[in-house]
């Protein structure tokens, strides 16, 4: 009898955020879902992550490693408090592919924890992210090209969503995460959790 090998976690390194703010989150996405917009899949806000690194399938056994470089990471590391600030599409809005929220504050500070955890995550034999890191919260995520009035539904969608009042972010910790794919969409599941400070 063939034994069927079960697939490694899909795992990623993120903040998690607090419910007050996925509440907005909420609330922004639903003023973007616009006629002109079918083309974007908008990510639900309990889905939504500050993803500090994605490590994709590893090894159930690669966990213990992967929390041994989160520690390192963190233990030096102080509080900090994010605003959502900011609004835009990766590449460009010409030809948007990631629909996303800005971040700012103490972002200086998240991009040392984020450094620090990819030289920990490469210690322990773990590829770095190839592209820079740059703090936002994506919402969604463009199928194919954006007619002209999408484009400009998109633009017009984002100057509202970027006049929602957030609250502000803690940032406390780091987790890791793990994402199941099911036929509701993703799920997602916390693995390990470091405090930043050791505490």
């Amino acid at each position: 009898m063939v034994q069927r090998t079960s697939t490694p976690p899909r795992l990623f390194i993120a903040v998690e955020l607090p419910e007050a703010v996925r509440e907005q989150l909420r609330q922004a996405i639903a003023g973007l879902r616009r006629p002109d917009l079918e083309a974007v899949r908008w990510v639900r806000p309990e889905g939504i992550h500050l993803t500090l690194h994605f490590l994709g399938e590893t090894l159930a056994e690669r966990m213990e490693d992967i929390h041994q470089a989160m520690s390192q990471a963190a233990v030096s590391a102080q509080l900090l408090t994010l605003r959502v600030q900011g609004a835009g599409a990766f590449p460009n809005m010409r030809a948007p592919q990631v629909v996303w929220l800005g971040l700012s504050e103490q972002t200086d500070a998240l991009r040392d924890l984020q450094a620090r955890l990819e030289a920990a995550l490469a210690q322990h034999g773990f590829t770095k992210e190839e592209r820079d890191f740059s703090p936002h919260l994506t919402l969604g995520r463009v199928n194919g090209r954006l007619s002209a009035l999408g484009l400009q539904a998109l633009a017009e969608g984002l100057r509202q969503a970027e006049a929602v009042e957030f609250p502000s972010i803690p940032v406390d910790g780091i987790s890791l995460m793990e994402s199941r794919l099911e036929r509701s969409g993703a799920r997602y599941m916390q693995r390990r959790l470091v405090r930043l400070g050791g505490w």
